[in-house]
C-alpha cells in the first residue's frame, strides 16, 4: 500500500493555548485528512457523503462550544465572531449539500478550500480571542 501524504498536518502555529479548543481544532483537521485519503483511495461516494457529514456535524459542535467558552469569559469580539461562524456553517452546509446532490465531487481543489478555509480560521479569527482571553 503506497503512502500517502498528509493534506493538513497539525503544527503549533495552530494552537491556540486552549486544551479543548486545540483538541477540537485536530478532530477537524483529522476529519480533513480522513476525508483527503478517501478521495486519494477513491472510495465509494457514500463513504465520502460519510466523512463529509461528519465534518459538518462537528464544525457545529465546535462552533458551539468555542461560542459558549467565549459568552463565558466576556470575549469583546463574539458578535464578530459568531458573524464568522454562521458565515464558515454556511459554506460547509452549501458544500455538503452540493455534494450529496451530485453537482460538486470531493477534488483536489475542495480539499485545499477546506484545508484553507480552518487553517485561515485558526490563524486569524480564533487567535484573536486567544490573545485576549489566554493569559
Amino acid at each position: 500500500m503506497a503512502t500517502t501524504t498528509v493534506l493538513f498536518p497539525w503544527k503549533d502555529a495552530y494552537s491556540v493555548g486552549i486544551p479543548r479548543i486545540d483538541t477540537q481544532h485536530k478532530g477537524l483537521v483529522r476529519l480533513i485528512n480522513d476525508l483527503h485519503a478517501a478521495m486519494l483511495e477513491g472510495r465509494a461516494k457514500q463513504a465520502l457523503s460519510h466523512i463529509v457529514d461528519e465534518l459538518v456535524d462537528y464544525t457545529i459542535q465546535h462552533f458551539a462550544f468555542e461560542e459558549s467558552m467565549m459568552r463565558q469569559l466576556g470575549y469583546s469580539a463574539l458578535r464578530e465572531h459568531q458573524q464568522l461562524h454562521q458565515k464558515l456553517t454556511s459554506q460547509v452546509y452549501e458544500l455538503r449539500d452540493k455534494f450529496r446532490a451530485g453537482k460538486i465531487t470531493v477534488t483536489i481543489e475542495t480539499m485545499h478550500f477546506l484545508k484553507s478555509w480552518l487553517s485561515g480560521h485558526i490563524l486569524s479569527a480564533d487567535m484573536a480571542y486567544s490573545r485576549e482571553l489566554v493569559k
